[in-house]
C-alpha cells in the first residue's frame, strides 16, 4: 500500500479515535458517550454519502453543544473554546457526508477539516490546557494561547485564499504545538512507566509533521517549495500528529492519572 492508498483508512480510523478516545479524555467525561458517537462515526463513514450519513453524527454534535454550554456556565474558556472546535469538526464532517460545498473548498479538504479541529483544535489545545493545570508558567500559557487561536487562522487562510492566514496560521500551529511537545518533556522525565514513555512519544511525534505542515502551506503560494502531496500528508503529517502527538499525549495523562 502505498502513502496516498492509506489516506481514506488514516483518517477514518483517526476520526474515530479523536471522537471515541482524545474528546473524552479531553473533556473529563465518560467514554460512554463519546464511544457510541465514535461508532456513528464508523457507521457515517462505512456508508455512503447522504442525509443518513450525515444524521448519525448528532451525537457527536449535541455532546460539543453540551460540553460548550456547561463550559460557558462555569465560565471556562479553554473548554468552551474546545467544545466550539469539537462542534467545528462535527459539522465539517457532517458537510463531507452530505458531499456538500462551501467557499469553494473541496474534498478530502472538508473531511480533513473535521480532523483538523479534532486533533489540532480540541486535542492540542487539550494538551496545552493540562500543562498549565499540572505547572502554570508564562511558556505554557503562550503555548495554549497559540495552539487556541491557531486553528481559525489556518481557516481563514482557506476561505480567503490569503497565504497571510494559511501559511501564517501553519506557522503559529506548529510553534503552538511544538512548544507544547517539548513543555511535555519535563513531565515525561518526572513520571515512570506507561505515562512517561507515552508522553515522549507525544513529545517526539510533531516535530517533523509540523514542518511538513508549514511546507505544504507555503507550496500553495509558492509552488517551489517543495511539499508532499494532500494524499500523502494524511499518513505522514496527519499519522504523526494524530496518533503520535494527540493521542498518545491524552493515554499519557489519563494512564497517569490513574497511577498505572
Amino acid at each position: 500500500m502505498t502513502l496516498a492508498e492509506a489516506m481514506v483508512p488514516v483518517m477514518n480510523v483517526a476520526l474515530v479515535m479523536g471522537v471515541a478516545v482524545v474528546m473524552p479524555i479531553a473533556f473529563e467525561r465518560r467514554f460512554t458517550p463519546w464511544q457510541v458517537s465514535g461508532l456513528a462515526v464508523a457507521a457515517s463513514l462505512a456508508v455512503a454519502p447522504g442525509w443518513p450519513a450525515a444524521i448519525v453524527l448528532l451525537p457527536w454534535l449535541f455532546l460539543c453543544v453540551v460540553e460548550g454550554v456547561q463550559a460557558l456556565r462555569r465560565k471556562v474558556l479553554v473548554h468552551a473554546v474546545m467544545a466550539g472546535f469539537g462542534a467545528t469538526a462535527a459539522l465539517a464532517l457532517m458537510t463531507s457526508r452530505l458531499e456538500m460545498t462551501f467557499f469553494d473548498i473541496p474534498e478530502p479538504i472538508v473531511k480533513l477539516t473535521a480532523l483538523h479541529f479534532s486533533f489540532a483544535g480540541v486535542g492540542s489545545l487539550s494538551l496545552a490546557s493540562r500543562l498549565v493545570a499540572s505547572r502554570a508558567s508564562a511558556a505554557r500559557r503562550v503555548a495554549g494561547l497559540l495552539v487556541m487561536v491557531a486553528p481559525p487562522i489556518v481557516a481563514t487562510g482557506f476561505i480567503t485564499r490569503l497565504a497571510l492566514f494559511q501559511v501564517g496560521g501553519a506557522v503559529v500551529m506548529a510553534a503552538g504545538v511544538c512548544a507544547v511537545a517539548a513543555l511535555q518533556v519535563p513531565e515525561a522525565l518526572r513520571r515512570s512507566g506507561w505515562s512517561r514513555a507515552l508522553l515522549l512519544v507525544s513529545s517526539a511525534s510533531p516535530w517533523v509533521a509540523m514542518a511538513l505542515g508549514v511546507a505544504w502551506a507555503a507550496s500553495q503560494y509558492w509552488p517551489t517549495v517543495p511539499a508532499l502531496s494532500v494524499p500523502d500528508m494524511v499518513p505522514t503529517h496527519g499519522a504523526l500528529n494524530a496518533f503520535g502527538f494527540v493521542l498518545a499525549g491524552h493515554l499519557a495523562w489519563w494512564v497517569d492519572e490513574r497511577g498505572w
